[in-house]
Parts: structure tokens; sequence; C-alpha cells
């Protein structure tokens, strides 16, 4: 039997769990805009990569579908023309509804024009951007591109309501991603459509947990976003999302075998889906049959393996001489729970945390490490502080060499 469990990132789970506070908060904005034809709060998710916000946001999308709406969907990145990939997947979310009639719609007839002005061309229900405009004319300014992404989307959502849709919902993925510039245009742009009247949209975005004060540094007004930070799952949410996918194929896991494989995954969605992946290809299980501790305890060998040589072999080659310093004391101040407190790392470095505070930053920005409550820190993946020690002891890229008063 193929495994029913899906490790790749993004990847939706056979059986999502632990998200239903957010999904039911994003439901709420659906039904507000849905009655009163106008923009809801913009609900921003945040976390950790693995965690689970870029299923958590397609899940959104699905239900916006089923109940109604248009959807555009856009995943943003640090290379491309953000503003016109957004504008582009406006159009071809809302052009499908207009085939045959466009000439009839007002609202129609100006979505087009915005798009034209951001040299994007609607053809026969195609939506593309045209490569010579963009060769041939400058780039519009900063003030220009938020003026026509907001008149975009607020015609695309009454074009939306006018084919007897609820609105228009925006799903923004890796909202940390865009330039300084970009995210100040898309921010403003949000806000604008936002504030006219009888504008049914709704947006939600998902980004790492940088993503409050990078959006916040872009245009202030947007501290009042919904920001939702997703956490590690808690131990029944977890239990489910290891057990069930098994179990609707009457395939059973031992007890000392689940145990084992929580216990490794830690809460980590990814690592959940990683390890019953793994667990799966040891037992080749039949309908009727058990996964067993050993099955697990193979898969945890190959697991660390891959994840060694791999995603914390390249976070480890990432940090700088002085953000492997405060891994290291990290790691080696962490309790059973895998959480160190900020007085623990810094005896262990023999610093004041001032000293250290812009490394703790950068590591937190570059995903590797996470806040576990006031004056606490933790890995954002379990298994790190294990691969840590080992390298460390191994003095593989070990700073311990060096005198750390040199190092802050």
């Amino acid at each position: 039997m193929d495994s029913p469990y899906r490790p790749g990132f993004g990847a939706r789970p056979a059986v999502l769990v632990g998200r239903e506070t957010q999904l039911a908060r994003a439901e709420a904005v659906l039904t507000r805009v849905a009655n009163s034809g106008e923009a809801g709060t913009s609900i921003v998710l945040t976390g950790a990569r693995g965690l689970g916000k870029t299923v958590t946001l397609g899940v959104i999308g699905d239900r916006a579908l089923a109940r109604g709406f248009v959807v555009a969907t856009v995943t943003l990145d640090r290379v491309s023309d953000n503003v016109q990939m957004l504008a582009t997947a406006v159009g071809e979310a809302v052009s499908p509804l207009h085939r045959g009639e466009r000439a009839r719609s007002e609202f129609w007839r100006k979505v087009k024009d915005r798009l034209g002005a951001l040299s994007i061309e609607v053809n026969a229900g195609v939506v593309k951007i045209v490569a010579d405009a963009l060769d041939h004319a400058p780039r519009a300014t900063v003030t220009v591109q938020r003026q026509v992404l907001a008149d975009l989307l607020q015609n695309a959502a009454r074009a939306a309501r006018e084919r007897e849709r609820h609105g228009l919902v925006l799903l923004l993925d890796e909202l940390q991603e865009p330039p300084e510039e970009e995210l100040v245009v898309l921010s403003n742009a949000i806000q604008d459509a936002g504030k006219a009247s009888g504008i049914p949209l709704a947006i939600f975005a998902a980004g790492l947990p940088q993503t409050p004060e990078l959006v916040m540094a872009a245009a202030s007004f947007t501290e009042r976003f919904d920001f939702r930070s997703l956490g590690r799952l808690d131990a029944d949410a977890a239990e489910r999302a290891l057990v069930e996918p098994a179990l609707g194929l009457n395939v059973h896991w031992d007890t000392d075998a689940a145990e084992l494989a929580l216990h490794e995954a830690g809460g980590s969605p990814y690592l959940i889906q990683l390890i019953g992946e793994e667990s799966w290809m040891q037992a080749h299980p039949d309908a009727g049959t058990s996964i067993r501790l050993q099955h697990v305890q193979a898969a945890a060998v190959e697991v660390g393996e891959s994840l060694d040589n791999g995603m914390f072999r390249g976070r480890w080659a990432k940090a700088t001489p002085v953000e492997r310093a405060v891994i290291v004391a990290i790691a080696d101040t962490a309790n059973t729970d895998g959480v160190a407190t900020t007085g623990a790392i810094s005896t262990a470095l023999g610093v004041q945390a001032r000293q250290w505070s812009m490394a703790r930053q950068s590591l937190i920005d570059k995903g590797m490490i996470e806040p576990a409550g006031r004056g606490r820190l933790r890995f954002t993946m379990p298994g790190f502080a294990a691969f840590v020690e080992k390298v460390a002891a191994a003095g593989e890229g070990d700073p311990g060499h060096v005198a750390k008063s040199r190092l802050f």
C-alpha cells in the first residue's frame, strides 16, 4: 500500500489537526465579508518553517472557494516583481467570470485597464505579463503602483460580487520575502483597497516569525493586522496526525512505536510526516498489520542521517562564528524539553545577554531558533541540538578554539 504520509514542505497531510482555531477565525472573516460586502480584517499566520502555514493557507483558500469566493494565490519572493505577480494572479482569478460578457461589465473593464497599467495583458481570458512593454516602459513609481494595485483589488472584488460571488480572497505566502519597497506597495494597496465602501475583500497571508516587524516597518498601520502565531502540535493533535492516516488504511501503530515516533518528532508537523513516511517504508504494512517499535527505531536512524546531512548541515553552514557559539550554548544548556534560558546561555558564553542579542535576532530571522516564552529559546527543528553536539564535539566548524571575548 502507498504511504498516507506527505512529508514535503507545503504538502497537505491526510489529517490536518491543531489548526482549528486559526481556521475558525478565517471562517469568521469570510462570513463577515460575505454578509456585509465590506473588507475584512487581514489575518497573517506566522511561525517557523515546517509548522503548516502554507497548508493552513491552502485550506482557507479551499474553504473560501467552496463558499463562493474568487481566490487569488501568490507565493512572494525576493527576485520577482511581486506587484505584477499579485496583479496577474488577481486577473487570472477574476477573468473566467467574464468570458463572453466582458463588454457589459464596467468593473471588468476597469480591471483590464488596471492590469494594462502594470504591463499585464488579458486576451481571450488568458492573463500574461507583456514582455515588450516591460522592456520599453519605465518602471512605475511606488505611488503609482500603489494606486493602480489598490484600484485593481477594488474593481476585481466588485467584479466578483457582480458575478454572484461573495467577493475576492487573496492568499499571500512568504510575506517576509519581498524587498521593503514592494512591501510598502503591497501593504498600502491592501489598506487603500479596504478603506473604500462596498469592497468585499479578504486577505490571508503567511510568513516567518520576523514577518510582523518587516511588514510594520514598511507600513506602520499594518500593526492592526491580525497576526496569529502557529506553534508545534500539542500531544493530542500530534498523536492524531501520526496515527489517523494509518488507521484510514486499517494499519495500526503499536503503542511503544507511536510513543517513540512522537518523541522524535517533538510536535513538529513536518517531522511527524517524515518519520511516519519512513516508518511506513520500514514496515511495508498490509491492511490489518501494525507498525512496530523496530520499524520506528530504524526510521529514526534514517531520518536523523537525512537531516544531519541536509537541513541541519545547511543551517550550521549558514551560521556565522558568533551565531555558532550561541547555537552551541543553546544546545549545551537546553533542558529535556529543548528549552534554554537566556541567563544560562549568557553564562555559557561568558558574556551579557545584550552582547549576543544581535546574533539571537539573526538566528531567529534565519529560522534556526524561536522564543519559547519570556527569556527562553529553543531550536525550531527538534533534533538539531543533537547534531550541534556532534559537530561541536568533532571540532567541525566549532568556534570554541577562539576566545569568546574576541567573538563578542
